[in-house]
Order: structure tokens, then sequence, then C-alpha cells
């Protein structure tokens, strides 16, 4: 009796370590998963999420495969439209959208009705919108709308990538060379429009007034200088105020600067 107890131990004793081989599956390919297996696939189920809505197939998945390869540490996944996003159940904690649009009329839709539809199902989700419309006003106006970012296509993959990974960390991304371009194009226009209205709108008189208004002078001292009644004066400086639209003295003084410089 004791001796076969003794064998019985020492069986069991010996198959310990198969069972344990087989939890960690080194021998067996069927049964439970292994601790490492279930591991790798939690790991890839907290990777952060990016989607991709791209109506065109060949655009999508072309973007959809360059940015797998390119940031490994994100899960990405493409959609042909929001309303496919959102039957998907995309959506995550915070996750990234990439919005893709060609044209003007499909990028005036992604900004208004797509990011709408994004933000009401997932209000925390970081959206760049991806276009080959750069038009400055539309990339400020998706800012405003709650995007987190802007992408021309004229740009490379790049720069793409590093406005996924400022997104990701919190920051808002929209190229400085377009708002650049366009202050360029403005200022000159900007610049000749106070000596425009000045020369335009105001008689030779009240330009009189405003050369001694311009030296600090108050209204008593203007309306001796000028030999006009003091009431007068006041007359001129609030018309003139009024075409240059002007809210005070001061600011009259300083939008008709430039009628006044000497070269």
């Amino acid at each position: 009796m004791n001796i076969a107890l003794t064998n019985a131990s020492t069986i069991l004793d010996r198959r310990q370590p198969l069972q344990y081989q087989r939890d960690r599956r080194v021998f067996d390919n069927g049964g439970d998963q292994a601790p490492a297996v279930r591991e790798d696939k939690k790991a890839a189920v907290e990777k952060a999420t990016i989607s991709i809505i791209n109506d065109n197939t060949f655009t999508r998945d072309c973007l959809a495969r360059c940015l797998s390869d390119a940031v490994s540490e994100f899960q990405v996944r493409a959609y042909e439209s929001t309303s496919a996003w959102e039957r998907a159940g995309a959506k995550t904690t915070a996750p990234i959208v990439l919005l893709c649009a060609t044209g003007h009329q499909a990028t005036e839709s992604a900004l208004h009705r797509g990011l709408d539809a994004i933000l009401q199902v997932a209000s925390d989700a970081r959206v760049i919108v991806i276009s080959d419309v750069e038009d400055p006003a539309g990339m400020v106006g998706a800012l405003e709308r709650g995007a987190k970012g802007y992408v021309p296509m004229s740009l490379d993959l790049d720069v793409t990538i590093g406005a996924v990974n400022l997104v990701n960390v919190g920051g808002t991304f929209i190229p400085a060379s377009s708002l650049l371009s366009v202050r360029g194009v403005a200022a000159p226009v900007a610049e000749a429009k106070p000596q425009k209205r000045v020369s335009a709108l105001l008689t030779e008189r009240q330009l009189t007034v405003l050369e001694n208004l311009r030296k600090g002078d108050p209204n008593k001292v203007i309306a001796h200088k000028l030999n006009m009644s003091e009431c007068t004066v006041k007359v001129h400086v609030r018309n003139m105020m009024k075409k240059i639209q002007a809210r005070n003295r001061t600011e009259l003084v300083c939008m008709t600067s430039e009628l006044f410089q000497t070269s």
C-alpha cells in the first residue's frame, strides 16, 4: 500500500512540468491561450486609435497602410464615411480621426456636417482635417468648430505624421506657410488703407485740424490757431472719427499717421 502511494506521488510530480509547459504553450498548439499571447492582444487593444475617414477607396487604403508602417504605436482603422465610422463603434477614449476631403464642395461638407457628426458622437475626438483646399479662412474655421488640426494635401506624409503626434499629446496643428502667404498678400492693402481713406474722405480744413491734433493740441488751442470756434473744432474731429471709423481721438491719430510721414 505504501509503495503504491509513493509511485502515485512520483507520477504526479513528473507530470507537473508537462502541465506547466502546456500552460505556456511550448508544445501544445491547442487549448487555452498562453499568458504571453494574451498580453500581446491586450497591448494591441490598448493602443491609441487612428480612424481614417475617406470616401476614396484607393487613397484611404494607401494612407492607412502608410500610417500603419510609420506609426506602429497606433492602431489604424479606415472607413468610407462618418456613418460607417459611427456604425463600427470606433469611438474610444479621445480617438484621433483623420477626416479627408477632396474639392471645395467635399471640404465644405467635411468642415460642417462631417466634423459636427464626429464631435456629436465623440466630443473628445481629436479631428485632423486633410484636404487639397488651402483656404486660410477654412483652416481657422475648422479649428473654431472643434478640429485639432488641418493638413493640406500639398504637404508630404511626414507632416501628416508630425501633426498626428502633435495632436496626440494635446497640441493643435495648422501650417504656418499657408497663413503667412496670405498675410504677405494682404499686408500692402492694409498699409495703403489709412492713407486712401484720409485722402479720399477728409477735407482740406479737416486735414489742418488733424495736423494740429497730432501735435497734441487741445480743441481750444486748435480753435485759436485756425481762427474758428471750439465747437467747430469738435465737429471736425467728430466727423473725421466717423469717416475713418475711429473710436477716439488717439485712434484717429494712429490710423492717419502715414499721411504725415516724410520720406
